[in-house]
């Protein structure tokens, strides 16, 4: 369980990211992506960050190794702006939960549509 101390520093970490994606990340294949959330450890060393793409799995994938090659950049920036003594270390990972739920949805519409055929 997250701490409130965990929980606003991985806040403050979003509303940063989010922002030097959005404004500094000049690469034109990043695409238009959007931080979801931040996950840091318990120990404030770790920032797993979540995101979403716009497009299909190769824009995903695209903009996957957009993040990770400017990964020291977004830390470096990240210091600029963080009150911290330290500045966690940085991980993305893709957000596949709308996926996950549109799968749900097909199954529980599948089971619908066959109870109601019987």
């Amino acid at each position: 369980m997250a701490t409130i101390r965990q929980k606003k520093f991985a806040d403050r970490i979003k509303q940063i990211v989010s922002e030097i994606i959005d404004r500094k990340v000049k690469d034109p294949q990043k695409g238009f992506i959007t931080v979801t959330h931040v996950k840091v450890s318990g120990d404030l060393h770790i920032a797993s960050i979540y995101f979403t793409v716009l497009g299909d799995s190769s824009d995903v994938e695209q903009s996957l190794t957009v993040l990770d090659r400017a990964k020291n950049f977004i830390r470096v920036e990240l210091a600029h702006h963080l009150e911290s003594k330290f500045v966690p270390e940085i991980r993305f990972f893709v957000d596949d939960t709308m996926e996950y739920a549109r799968n749900i949805d097909t199954l529980l519409k599948g089971l619908d549509k066959n109870k109601n055929e019987r």
